[in-house]
C-alpha cells in the first residue's frame, strides 16, 4: 500500500519510432532511473534503435502514488517505476 506522502515523478517522454513518434510517460523517483525504464520500454516494443536522452525523456511534474492503481504501485515498488502510454 502506498503511503499518503510517496510521489511519483513523471518524465514527459516523446521518441521517434520506425513509424513515427511515440509518446509515453515514465512514472520513477529520478532521472537516471527513467532513462532505464524508457530503453526497456522501447526494447520490449520493438524499438531497440529509438534514441532516449535526457533531451526526449523531461521531467515534467511530481503526483501522489496513490493517484494510480494497485498494479501501478506493485510495480513502482518492485521494478522503481512504471510506463503510461499516451496519445501523440
Amino acid at each position: 500500500m502506498a503511503n499518503q506522502t510517496d510521489s511519483v515523478h513523471v518524465y514527459d517522454t516523446w521518441v521517434k519510432g520506425k513509424n513515427g513518434k511515440l509518446h509515453f510517460d515514465v512514472m520513477t523517483t529520478n532521472q537516471e532511473k527513467a532513462l532505464v525504464l524508457a530503453k526497456q520500454y522501447l526494447v520490449g516494443i520493438g524499438e531497440p534503435n529509438a534514441v532516449i536522452t535526457l533531451k526526449e525523456c523531461q521531467f515534467c511534474h511530481s503526483e501522489p502514488l496513490v493517484m494510480f492503481s494497485e498494479e501501478q504501485q506493485r510495480q513502482f515498488r518492485e521494478q522503481g517505476g512504471f510506463i503510461i502510454t499516451m496519445p501523440v
